[in-house]
C-alpha cells in the first residue's frame, strides 16, 4: 500500500472522530477537541496530498546525452565497390491451367 493513502486514511479517521463527538449528546465536547481534530485531518491531507509519487512526464524528464568519444585524425572513408548486380527475368508466379483441346471432327462440305 502506498504512503500517501495510509495518510489519507487517518485524516478521514480524524473527520469521522470529530463528527461522532460532535453529534453524541451523551458526551461533553469542548469546540477546541472538534477544531483540532479537523485541523489535524486537513494536516494529514496535505501530507498525503505531498507523499503521493510524481507522474512521469516525457516533457520533464531531462535526458542526458553519453559522452562523444575524443576525436582523432579522421580516418579516410573507402567506399565499398558496388558489383553490377544482373538484372532477374520476371517469372511468373501464377500457372495457368491448359485446357486440353478437344478436337471434333470436321463435316465435310458437299
Amino acid at each position: 500500500m502506498r504512503f500517501d493513502y495510509a495518510l489519507y486514511v487517518v485524516a478521514i479517521g480524524c473527520f469521522i472522530i470529530a463528527i461522532y463527538a460532535h453529534l453524541a449528546p451523551l458526551t461533553e465536547v469542548t469546540d477546541l477537541y472538534l477544531y483540532v481534530l479537523a485541523v489535524i485531518g486537513v494536516v494529514f491531507i496535505g501530507l498525503g496530498y505531498m507523499a503521493r509519487p510524481k507522474e512521469a512526464t516525457l516533457a520533464s524528464a531531462t535526458i542526458v546525452a553519453p559522452p562523444s568519444p575524443p576525436v582523432s585524425s579522421p580516418e579516410p572513408t573507402v567506399k565499398p565497390k558496388t558489383e553490377p548486380k544482373e538484372e532477374l527475368k520476371k517469372v511468373s508466379t501464377k500457372k495457368r491451367a491448359r485446357k486440353k483441346r478437344i478436337t471434333r471432327k470436321r463435316k465435310k462440305k458437299t
